[in-house]
């Protein structure tokens, strides 16, 4: 990382924050029209779709015409890599980044070198929205995968780890002791895993030494567990919202609303059909990043839905950037194990290395037997299922029988939504 071009990114964006309407959408459409005109030259699924629809890149005007380009959904991605990789692509940077989404479906992307320090300039933006500063002591809770300890100290950054894959109520006692001693003035990390840590906390008569502020991302924040972890924490609860695919990114400012980074990444709201929807109506979220050269996507559907709030003023925090009411994003039951660990949603990343795998979804059928099912293509082999299984023993361990099933289709909740895990022994989270 170069970390002088991520200072000036982070510069940068601490500037565009405060631009008028005029100048962000002046920003906007010339991002556009450097990305139309490169995915047209140098991106030969762009070249072919292009050449398809009648889009001449050499005179693409930017927002205005980014509609007349069909959206673009998880499945091409995952089967066409090779022909959303610019042919070129080796001289801005070319990163690899795996990601399962909401629905377990594996991804393989490339992010380019300013991909990368832009989304970690951005980060750190909405980071200091919620109060954060570098090097405050930092609880982060999330999937570290460590080997022996639950906790780990990083005092380069002074950020106290805890792995969510070891939460259980005896690692959360233990872990309470160490944050009480060492009283960390940020936390952050999944909802879920905090709503369990203080549940945790709360049965074995235990206090949190209460931080500045916790910062939650990587599922859906509801408003019920908002005001659950305002109340154990007795701190406010800042959402933060984004994807391994770096197409879109939002969060909350001082004021409580929830800000779209249109200058990190252009924002649509469409339709079932891709065509933007009507003003004062919610749709899916689709985003295109303005510096992916290596991999551009292009109108990316997130499969997240967005509600708007069609009579909300102009934020008091004074930024221009668009705002909405909720953005809905991974929901998922959770997995309670025989040696009394629980895991949410990180679980999903389990079956990332699996090729072939189309969708999957973990069912706990009891607390030592999950069935496992997946939707496949052709490429699906034996070596896919022993990835898959490794991915799913490297988070379960071997206490919990495994039956890996193939089927057409896979269970959807009542939004619609097809969560990565469903219980059936009661282990349910809203």
């Amino acid at each position: 990382m170069n970390y002088y071009r991520l200072l000036r990114r982070y510069l940068f964006y601490r500037r565009s924050q405060h631009w008028t309407r005029r100048q962000l959408g002046a920003y906007q459409d010339e991002q556009l029209r450097r990305l139309i005109r490169h995915a047209g030259r140098h991106v030969p699924y762009y070249r072919e779709l292009f050449e398809t629809i009648g889009l001449d890149p050499t005179s693409f005007r930017g927002r205005r015409d980014l509609q007349r380009i069909p959206t673009l959904d998880k499945q091409t991605v995952r089967t066409r890599k090779a022909d959303l990789t610019a042919d070129n692509g080796r001289a801005f940077g070319m990163n690899a980044v795996s990601t399962s989404g909401t629905t377990g479906t594996p991804l393989k992307l490339i992010l380019s070198d300013a991909t990368e320090r832009n989304v970690l300039a951005s980060l750190l933006r909405a980071y200091r929205w919620s109060g954060y500063r570098f090097y405050r002591k930092t609880l982060s809770l999330q999937s570290y995968y460590h080997e022996q300890r639950d906790l780990v100290y990083k005092r380069l950054y002074n950020v106290l780890r805890f792995d969510s894959c070891r939460l259980s109520r005896e690692s959360a006692v233990r872990a309470i002791q160490v944050i009480n001693r060492t009283k960390p003035r940020f936390f952050m990390g999944f909802p879920f895993d905090y709503v369990m840590l203080t549940t945790f906390a709360s049965e074995a008569g235990l206090e949190i030494e209460p931080p500045e502020a916790l910062l939650s991302y990587g599922e859906t924040l509801s408003r019920e567990k908002r005001r659950l972890l305002e109340s154990r924490l007795g701190c406010r609860v800042f959402d933060y919202y984004s994807h391994h695919e770096s197409v879109v990114m939002a969060a909350e400012c001082g004021h409580g609303t929830m800000h779209l980074m249109d200058d990190f990444a252009c924002h649509e709201i469409v339709d079932e059909h891709g065509v933007e929807a009507a003003a004062g109506e919610g749709g899916e979220l689709v985003g295109t990043s303005y510096d992916n050269y290596a991999m551009p996507l292009i109108r990316y559907r997130t499969g997240d839905t967005v509600e708007v709030d069609p009579t909300a003023a102009a934020c008091p925090c004074g930024r221009r950037l668009p705002a909405v009411r909720k953005i809905l994003g991974k929901q998922a039951d959770y997995l309670k194990l025989p040696d009394g660990r629980v895991l949410g949603a990180v679980m999903s990343h389990s079956i990332d290395e699996a090729a072939g795998v189309v969708m999957s979804q973990c069912v706990q059928e009891a607390v030592d037997r999950i069935t496992v099912r997946v939707v496949t293509d052709d490429t699906y082999d034996a070596a896919s299922e022993i990835a898959l299984e490794a991915g799913l023993r490297k988070r379960l361990g071997d206490q919990v029988a495994l039956d890996i099933t193939r089927v057409d289709r896979l269970e959807k909740s009542k939004r619609g939504k097809t969560p990565f895990i469903i219980s059936r022994i009661g282990c349910e989270y809203r």
